[in-house]
Parts: C-alpha cells; sequence; structure tokens
C-alpha cells in the first residue's frame, strides 16, 4: 500500500512538472511571436482584459495619461530628479516601490514575482549618435515623469540595417540611415510627453532621446520579472 501511494504520488509529481513545461513552452512561444507591422496603439485607462489583448498585437503600445492615475506617484509629475530623490527618501512612510509595482499589476506577465524600477535623467539629446537598442525584455515600459523624450523605433526585421550588435546594442551609428531620401530603414518617431508610458514589444529596436537641452527629462523604466524570463 505503501509503495502504492509513492507510485501515485510520483506520477501525481511528474503530471504537474509536465504541465507547467509545457504551460511555460506555450507562453513562451507567445511572447516570442514577431510582428513587423510599424503600427503603435494608443489607450487611455484601459480594462485589464483589454491590456491582455493589446499584449497579444506584439505593437508599441502607448498608454496616455498612465502616470497621472498612480496614486502618490502622480505627485512627482513635473518634479526634477533631485526633488523626487528627496521626496523619496524622507517620506519614509510612504513605500514608493509597492505603490508603483501595484499600479503595474495589470501589465504583468504570467508566472510575474516583481518589478525593476529606475527613475533617471535622460542624457542622450538629438545631436548624440543614433545607436539602436533591441529589446531583450518580453515587458518593459518607459513613463515620462518630467519633461518630454523622443523614441525611436523600428520593428525587428529591419535588424539587418543595423547590425551589427553588441549586448543588443547596435554598434552602428544609424543617424544618416534616418535622413536617407527615400528611406531605407523602416522606422517611427513619437513623442512621449509627461504622465504618458511606452511598452517596447520584444525583439524591436529602440533609441530615446530628449529634444530640448534647456530641460531636464525624467523617466521611469520598469522591467517586469517573471518565472518566463528564464
Amino acid at each position: 500500500m505503501v509503495i502504492l501511494d509513492s507510485m501515485i504520488a510520483r506520477y501525481i509529481f511528474c503530471f504537474i512538472v509536465l504541465l507547467l513545461v509545457v504551460f511555460t513552452y506555450c507562453h513562451i512561444s507567445k511572447l516570442r511571436t514577431i510582428n513587423n507591422h510599424l503600427d503603435i496603439i494608443q489607450v487611455c485607462d484601459p480594462e485589464p482584459e483589454i491590456i491582455l489583448e493589446m499584449f497579444d498585437h506584439h505593437k508599441p503600445i502607448i498608454f496616455q495619461k498612465e502616470l497621472r492615475y498612480w496614486k502618490e506617484f502622480k505627485n512627482f509629475i513635473n518634479k526634477d530628479l533631485s526633488s523626487i530623490k528627496n521626496t523619496i527618501a524622507t517620506n519614509t512612510q510612504i513605500n514608493y516601490s509597492t505603490i508603483i509595482k501595484t499600479n503595474l499589476e495589470p501589465l504583468n506577465l504570467p508566472l510575474s514575482y516583481d518589478w525593476t524600477i529606475d527613475i533617471r535623467n535622460i542624457i542622450l539629446d538629438d545631436k548624440s549618435g543614433v545607436f539602436f537598442i533591441q529589446q531583450n525584455n518580453y515587458l518593459q515600459c518607459f513613463g515620462c515623469v518630467t519633461g518630454q523624450f523622443r523614441i525611436i523605433i523600428a520593428p525587428p526585421d529591419q535588424k539587418k540595417h543595423l547590425e551589427p550588435f553588441t549586448n543588443h546594442v547596435s554598434t552602428l551609428d544609424a543617424t544618416s540611415l534616418l535622413d536617407k531620401n527615400p528611406a531605407e530603414l523602416n522606422f517611427i518617431e513619437v513623442i512621449i510627453r509627461e504622465g504618458n508610458m511606452i511598452y517596447i514589444p520584444w525583439n524591436w529596436f529602440y533609441f530615446i532621446y530628449r529634444p530640448d537641452m534647456s530641460k531636464e527629462t525624467v523617466i521611469i523604466d520598469c522591467i517586469n520579472k517573471s518565472i518566463l524570463c528564464f
């Protein structure tokens, strides 16, 4: 009887492991789906189920006014980075990290367990070289806290124009490509204003810079952590 119970437990365990493997494989295959159509989805305060549907299109998404809906954090909009850091350091009774992650929960990947959050300035400007980054995160969003930033986006099938890459960063200055007429590179440039947030799909290319050197540009960089990322 003990041997039989042990065998049944082993079969159940193997079955659960198999289900997890199939579940993970299916989701990773779905996340790695490529869409080369250069379209951008724009939405304002969507319902969670709508967000999941939008992610299935594998296109860049602009979440309009997103940061303005975040309790407590919305007070940072249009503030300089030093003021934001000082407020976070002095108001220890407010857990800003938890507030940010709670607002990001509707975007969570399956088997998600955390977010990496970075609030920083954009240093590059329109005089900087354009070195595209290839997105290697399954879910990464950039929100504009202060000022505005511009983001140049190209779909995955444009890799041939941007090679070679080192650690997912192109070593080719694409400035001349952007100015060519007729255009060789299929790309679009978007302005992200205060309070807005943009999602860059896996394997797409992007370059972020600030157009106005007279004003500070503060962004929040959010990367979802999921078991699927391993």
